[in-house]
């Protein structure tokens, strides 16, 4: 199993950020890569909540809530998706700190398929590639969050 944490801070409350990550439907607007989502269950949030997320380069993920907490916690598993992995899934967790501000954390875990090539994609590639798209994701969402845009294919990080 391989583990990526990524963290950010974001200069709004804690219950703005968690509407954004929460409802399924919104990936759209802060995402980078993702052009659609297609509400695949019942409800936008909770345990069980599905969406197809359809990305620009015309690949697709379907990805669903397995674990949900309203302390500002869930867990969502990707499937369905073209990649080398056997297992990929996303936990999402929110802090609200002194200042009012929420510190944003995900750990992403994921196991690679293809044994010995799997292993040398992972170290060769993904590995150094991972940390930096879901470091733009997170750019993404902080964007949508205070500027208040809706994220693009041509969305590019502040320096």
């Amino acid at each position: 199993m391989n583990k990526i944490i990524t963290t950010r801070l974001i200069d709004a409350d804690i219950d703005t950020v968690w509407k954004q990550i929460a409802d399924v439907t919104l990936i759209e607007n802060w995402h980078p890569g993702v052009e659609t989502t297609d509400q695949l269950s019942n409800r936008p949030n909770g345990v069980g909540a599905t969406r197809r997320c359809n990305f620009y380069d015309g690949s697709e993920a379907v990805e669903e809530v397995v674990e949900f907490d309203e302390s500002y916690r869930m867990k969502i598993n990707i499937r369905e998706f073209k990649a080398p992995m056997k297992q990929f899934e996303s936990t999402w967790q929110l802090k609200k700190t002194p200042s009012g501000s929420t510190q944003v954390i995900v750990t992403t875990v994921y196991e690679m398929k293809l044994s010995i090539l799997g292993h040398l994609l992972n170290i060769l590639v993904i590995r150094g590639r991972m940390p930096k798209l879901l470091d733009k994701v997170l750019a993404g969402l902080e964007h949508h969050i205070t500027k208040g845009e809706v994220v693009r294919r041509d969305f590019v990080v502040a320096a």
